[in-house]
């Protein structure tokens, strides 16, 4: 069957402390994994940033003190790194909530800017999009400023909605959720362009829902407020694709299969079983579909190299931040969709045993309904 599509995933870079001293450094992972997948699958038509490119200035918790250009600076060098991995520098680009709490208060050198936008390139590469193809939000923290709820792009005939987190639940916290309006917009979208359920569409959010823990718990992240809503977004759309970041890290890799990171979602938006180690969905019922992009940092001191940054990092004295290290664990996801199926591949960046860039994860070969 022919191939239609070649997407990268990469997601949950987290640019951070002094990395976004100004000027700014690309975390190595990213790097690493630009290089590493065009290698290995050539270009893509596609490139995904899953959020969180920016965190931790100098704290979750004490954020908002991002001077403007350095933003811009980071986001240009992001941008140009992952974009030469695409044919034509189509790259999607979701808000995570670490990206919501950084930049957003007035400091000496700016005013509050939107550290989410990355509108202007996607338009740049998209083309600029139809009122009707995107939702607009405010927010009461910063009601001047426009913030893309959700919007649709089409890539080679498959159809992409990216769906962002709601600001307010973001500004200066580590929590996030998705809006009703938000989810109700992408149900809606996503009814239109599928009015029979059986296209292969791709939802693409920051938020994670389910994932396997340590290869093997299952675990629930959803939103409280926000569950109900969005598991219903799927139902009637057997061949809809979930991919989410969030979850990231030692914890949150997978060794051998690519099908760790692949959930099949029953009617009671429960797993069918664990998909740890198969190889294809053949026999499986399922309403829809969860799949992990990855990530490309890790949490603990013994899963960086020692290669880190000395900077200020939004403090007033210089010192080491370990975490601006190479990363020797981090995993980013490649798929490719054919007109029969969609392929999913896991891959390393790292020099970590068992989480080697040269340990080729098998495939996942999910078979559309």
């Amino acid at each position: 069957m022919e191939k239609i599509l070649t997407a990268f995933c990469y997601t949950d870079v987290h640019n951070m402390q002094a990395m976004l001293d100004y000027p700014t450094t690309v975390r190595s992972s990213l790097v690493q994994a630009a290089d590493l997948s065009v290698a290995e699958f050539g270009l893509a038509d596609l490139a995904i940033m899953g959020g969180d490119n920016v965190s931790d200035y100098p704290h979750w918790n004490k954020s908002c003190a991002l001077p403007k250009k350095n933003f811009l600076d980071i986001k240009e060098k992001m941008h140009a790194c992952v974009a030469k991995t695409t044919l034509d520098g189509k790259v999607l680009y979701v808000a995570g909530n670490n990206d919501m709490i950084l930049g957003d208060i007035a400091t000496e050198e700016n005013e509050p800017y939107n550290t989410t936008d990355f509108y202007d390139v996607m338009d740049a590469a998209f083309g600029e999009l139809d009122d009707s193809e995107k939702l607009i939000l405010t927010s009461k923290e910063k009601p001047n400023e426009l913030y893309w709820g959700a919007f649709h792009y089409t890539v080679k005939g498959i159809d992409f909605i990216g769906i962002n987190i709601d600001p307010d639940s973001a500004f200066n916290s580590h929590e996030g959720g998705y809006t009703d309006e938000t989810l109700i917009w992408v149900k809606n979208k996503l009814d239109e362009i599928d009015p029979e359920g059986n296209k292969c569409v791709f939802l693409v959010g920051h938020l994670s829902a389910a994932y396997y823990f340590l290869n093997g718990k299952l675990c629930e992240t959803m939103h409280r407020r926000s569950c109900e809503l969005f598991y219903n977004i799927f139902k009637g759309h057997k061949n809809a694709f979930y991919l989410y970041g969030h979850v990231h890290g030692e914890d949150s890799c997978y060794t051998e299969y690519s099908s760790g990171a692949v959930l099949h979602l029953d009617e009671n938006n429960k797993p069918l079983d664990s998909n740890l180690r198969a190889e294809d969905s053949k026999g499986k019922d399922y309403e829809f579909t969860l799949v992990h992009m990855g990530g490309l940092r890790p949490f603990g001191p013994k899963y960086f190299e020692k290669d880190g940054l000395v900077g200020y990092g939004g403090t007033s004295e210089e010192k080491y931040y370990f975490m601006t290290a190479t990363p020797t664990l981090a995993q980013y996801l490649v798929f490719e969709v054919y007109t029969d199926r969609v392929v999913f591949h896991i891959r390393n960046t790292g020099t970590r045993e068992n989480y080697h860039r040269d340990d080729k994860l098998a495939e996942y070969v999910v078979y559309l309904q």
